[in-house]
């Protein structure tokens, strides 16, 4: 079920599913109220879209606001990375690691394979020690970065999508909710490479239009299984803060010919939408 109006979504579903609140400014208001407890939601969009501010300002808010524990899994920056990128929006994540309130493993993919080879380890040990790492920190709130990178452990799409549906299922028993990035490659259509988008619950698009003085940035909704939400862009900005999405009216997103769409997606034009919006 797909519902316009975001009163009508709150009415009508508020209260039915228990919710999670994300921690994006304005976000959970085009869902009835959150992310639905214990999915798992993969954020996709091209390179500099915000997916790992998105991430981390989700797994943040959940430690500073409403104390909920949690793991962050990265495949694409280590320790260090992860606090000095966190660290541009007064995130201390390195302190709460330190207390005990967030847990960070992976690193960079390369390093993981290399450690991985060393330890003549598997893909589905790394699995199970994000699983482990989360009951043994009561973690209610997972961060998988770069989850796409996955992927390349598998020959066939299919075992990749098995096993992810398998972590799915094991966070989603430990009563975690779950935000999975991947990035959208150019020239593709797929949200995510290997077809985590059929997989998980819910899927969140950011793009990036960088045409003319100012960028415009918008985030699309495109599935939230069992609840009602949104299903028109709305603009949104990168603050000193993170991410807010603007108090503005969302826009149904154009209709346009397949091979129009099929050429740009998913990095459709976003200036004609602030200029219909704001004027």
């Amino acid at each position: 079920m797909r519902i316009n109006h975001l009163k009508e979504a709150k009415e009508a579903l508020l209260g039915s599913v228990m919710r999670v609140k994300t921690g994006i400014s304005g976000l959970d208001e085009l869902m009835g109220g959150g992310i639905p407890a214990g999915s798992c939601v993969l954020v996709s969009g091209k390179v500099g879209t915000g997916k790992s501010i998105f991430a981390m300002q989700y797994i943040l808010k959940g430690i500073a606001d409403h104390g909920e524990p949690g793991v962050l899994v990265s495949l694409e920056r280590d320790k260090q990375g992860l606090y000095d990128y966190a660290s541009k929006f007064g995130w201390q994540f390195q302190r709460l690691e330190n207390e005990g309130s967030l847990r960070i493993i992976g690193g960079p993919i390369s390093n993981v394979v290399t450690e991985m080879k060393k330890a003549k380890a598997k893909i589905g040990e790394l699995l199970s020690e994000i699983v482990e790492t989360v009951k043994a920190s009561g973690s209610r709130r997972v961060v998988l970065e770069r989850v796409d990178l996955l992927s390349m452990f598998f020959p066939e799409e299919r075992d990749f999508k098995i096993q992810l549906d398998n972590l799915r299922d094991r966070l989603a028993k430990l009563n975690c909710t779950s935000i999975a990035t991947s990035e959208i490659r150019e020239g593709r259509e797929e949200l995510s490479r290997g077809g985590a988008e059929q997989i998980l619950d819910g899927a969140i698009v950011l793009y990036y239009n960088s045409e003319g003085l100012e960028g415009d940035r918008a985030l699309e909704i495109r599935k939230m299984r069992g609840i009602g939400h949104s299903n028109r862009l709305h603009l949104f900005n990168i603050t000193d803060n993170g991410i807010v999405i603007q108090n503005l009216p969302g826009k149904r997103k154009p209709k346009l010919p397949r091979e129009i769409e099929k050429a740009i997606e998913p990095a459709i034009s976003l200036s004609a939408l602030r200029k219909s919006i704001i004027g």
